[in-house]
């Protein structure tokens, strides 16, 4: 089985982790075979109030739930393995607000080396060394660097989540098909740009230490892809500031150049000329950034087979400059497959049939069953407790529980669909998704032929591409295909013929 082991650095890292979440949720992490992969997610983040870090946290949450509630009773759905190494900060020891004086503190410095302590000085300005980096290294590679630089991998390996993921990396290279790292970061923040390059190096020399030589570390590093809108107050001191970002990003590339080999076996680089534009934050709960294109495409990295080509580069491109289209994404036809059919699959659940199992909750199963027969081949005809033929009852307290995770994860995939598919920047478009249907509703949604644009879109007559039709197709189907039965089974069925 193939095993990917997957660390998000920084905000940026983290929504990265969320695309990639949701590419294993759509099947798109599998190996040669066409097994699933097992993915484990790891974040590094000092910002421990990020909002960015709870969105990808709720996306690993809602799939590991919807993993358990499932279980066995399906063949295709929510089939893939995902394991959630937690999230760490460099700066887990300290409690409340901490500075960088008081990472390296002064003090002991001036009496034991003072030399050290004029050089902190001297690179560090007073408001860079009294910062409270309780919400990150605010976009000030230089602060990553000097917190980052302070990891002892060895050490960290023997208790918590680095060991936790270090040993199952271990395990993994020594059970077949070598694992595969890979790390997320931007490089034009502060704590991807430090982060990325110094947790490659660390991992790469650690790997060397256990023999580990065939695991591969590899990264996806976002080049500026945003710009802020409105700007701080005099009380915010220091943070991230746009105007930074290209100096950042030309001194992190160069030390790619120089050093990029000690850290890395491959680097994926992704940004984007047209800014998508952001809300001012200093970092914690108000920085709420919306999920990007960008992060799908450095997700997808993750994809690219290792080849023993000796070719320096490869280069991504689009057909027009304006416009992104399934034909621009890497395998486009695969990857459009999968998106095509998790996005129809959320939104026929979510937007049609968890609302018409609600409405089962409120009348006799009888009545229900006159309006909805394909329910028959799920759930007991008789709304008995008991099940007949593996039938449950379809108000059956675990059925419903279900129920529930496979709403939770609709909601949370509908979110990040919406996102990537508006968040687009001025002058851009996409004929990948339509935005506006990409959201949970009240509303009984029926027509399909519209959620996927493009290629991707199923080849099927617009009248007949309804839920509706999906229906009358479940109703049809003889008994040997209906492998699972409850809420489980009717989540596998659909997610087969919505495609």
């Amino acid at each position: 089985m193939k095993q990917i082991f997957a660390i998000g650095v920084g905000g940026t890292g983290a929504k990265c982790i969320e695309a990639l979440v949701h590419l294993h949720a759509c099947g798109l992490l599998a190996g040669d075979d066409g097994t699933p992969a097992r993915l484990g997610v790891f974040l590094v983040e000092p910002d421990q109030q990020s909002a960015l870090l709870t969105r990808a946290q709720t996306a690993i949450n809602r799939y590991r739930a919807l993993k358990v509630a499932v279980g066995r009773n399906s063949d295709s759905f929510a089939r893939a393995e995902l394991r959630d190494y937690g999230q760490w900060s460099p700066l887990t020891t300290s409690s409340g607000s901490i500075s960088l004086d008081q990472v390296f503190p002064k003090a002991v410095l001036r009496t034991q080396a003072p030399g050290v302590a004029a050089l902190f000085d001297c690179l560090f300005p007073p408001e860079e060394q009294q910062a409270d980096l309780e919400v990150g290294f605010r976009g000030r590679p230089p602060i990553g660097s000097a917190v980052m630089s302070r990891i002892n991998l060895q050490k960290e390996a023997q208790v918590g989540q680095w060991q936790q993921m270090l040993s199952d990396i271990q395990t993994a290279a020594g059970s077949g098909e070598p694992p595969l790292i890979h790390l997320f970061g931007s490089v034009f923040g502060g704590t991807g740009a430090s982060g990325v390059p110094t947790l490659g190096q660390l991992l790469k020399n650690w790997l060397k230490s256990q023999s580990l030589s065939s695991v591969q570390v590899q990264a996806s590093l976002l080049l500026p892809y945003f710009d802020f809108e409105g700007v701080a107050d005099d009380d915010t001191g220091v943070h991230a500031e746009s105007r930074n970002f290209q100096l950042n990003t030309d001194a992190a590339l160069q030390y790619l150049r120089t050093s990029g080999k000690a850290c890395f076996d491959r680097v994926f680089l992704v940004g984007s000329d047209i800014k998508a534009r952001y809300g001012f934050s200093i970092g914690g709960t108000s920085q709420t950034n919306a999920a990007h294109l960008v992060e799908l495409l450095a997700a997808l990295g993750v994809r690219h087979p290792l080849t023993g080509t000796t070719r320096y580069a490869n280069v991504l491109s689009r057909s027009d400059h304006a416009c992104i289209r399934w034909d621009d994404l890497p395998d486009d036809e695969r990857v459009g497959e999968a998106l095509a059919r998790g996005a129809r699959f959320a939104v026929a659940w979510r937007n049609n049939v968890s609302h018409e199992i609600a409405d089962a909750q409120k009348v006799s199963m009888k009545t229900f069953l006159s309006g909805a027969p394909w329910a028959r081949r799920f759930f007991h005809p008789a709304g008995a407790s008991t099940s007949r033929g593996g039938r449950p009852a379809i108000r059956d307290r675990e059925q419903l529980t279900v129920q529930t995770a496979i709403d939770q994860y609709c909601d949370t995939l509908l979110q990040w669909l919406n996102q990537i598919s508006s968040n687009l920047g001025t002058g851009f478009k996409q004929e990948l998704l339509s935005a506006q249907l990409l959201v949970p509703s009240d509303r009984f949604e029926n027509n399909l032929s519209r959620v996927v644009m493009g290629k991707a879109r199923p080849r099927r007559p617009a009248n007949n591409d309804t839920v509706e039709a999906i229906k009358v197709k479940m109703d049809g189907l003889s008994a040997e295909r209906i492998n699972h039965r409850g809420m489980a089974g009717l989540a596998d069925c659909l997610w087969t013929l919505v495609a």
